[in-house]
C-alpha cells in the first residue's frame, strides 16, 4: 500500500489548487493499493521559519506543533505531490516556506508536482526542481505543467481534459 500526500500550495481565496487536487485524487482513486491524504498549507498553518538552527543542522528541533505535525505527515508519505501555482515566477511563499521547515524528510522522499498557471507553472516548476534536488529528493523528472487558456480555464476548469488527464497520469506513474 502506498499513502501519497497531496500538498495544496496555495492559500488565496478562490484559489485553483483543489480543482486542480480533485484531478489528481481521480487518477489516485482508480489505481489499487494507493492511499490519498491531503495536506492544505492553509490550514496547517506553519509559521515562517525561524528556528536559530537550520533544519539540515543536527542541533535542528522541531519545537512549534504545527511544523511538527507537517513533518510527520511527510514521514509518513510513500510519495508527495505538490500541487503547486506560479507567484511572480516561482513558488507561492506558503509552498516554500513549507519545503524550507524540514530537511532528513525530503531525503529520498519520492517528490512530483502538478503545476499550473499563465506559463505553466513552468518557473515554479524550474524552482522546485531546484530546492528538492538540492534536499536530495527522489524528484521524478515528468511534472505535469497546466498552462491557463490551454489546459485549464483560470478557474481551475478543464479545457484539455485528455491533455490534463495524460500529464497528471505521466506524473503520478513514475512517482508510483
Amino acid at each position: 500500500m502506498s499513502e501519497i500526500l497531496i500538498v495544496l500550495g496555495s492559500a488565496r481565496t478562490g484559489r485553483v489548487a483543489e480543482k486542480v487536487a480533485e484531478y489528481v485524487k481521480a487518477d489516485l482513486a482508480g489505481r489499487e493499493d494507493v492511499t490519498i491524504k491531503v495536506a492544505d498549507l492553509k490550514e496547517i498553518a506553519l509559521p515562517f521559519f525561524d528556528n536559530e538552527n537550520s533544519p539540515a543542522s543536527p542541533e535542528y528541533v522541531i519545537t512549534n506543533p504545527n511544523v511538527l505535525a507537517w513533518s510527520e505527515m511527510v514521514t509518513a508519505a510513500d510519495g508527495i505531490v505538490f500541487i503547486t501555482p506560479e507567484y511572480n515566477h516561482t513558488l507561492s511563499a506558503i509552498q516554500k516556506n513549507a519545503i524550507d521547515s524540514l530537511a532528513a524528510q525530503w531525503v529520498e522522499k519520492p517528490v512530483t508536482a502538478v503545476a499550473y498557471g499563465w506559463t505553466g507553472g513552468s518557473l515554479a516548476v524550474a524552482t522546485l526542481r531546484e530546492v528538492m534536488t538540492h534536499l536530495k529528493s527522489d524528484l521524478k523528472p515528468s511534472i505535469a505543467q497546466l498552462g491557463f487558456m490551454k489546459d485549464l480555464n483560470p478557474d481551475g476548469s478543464l479545457l484539455d481534459e485528455d491533455g490534463v488527464s495524460g500529464q497528471i497520469k505521466t506524473a503520478l506513474d513514475e512517482l508510483l
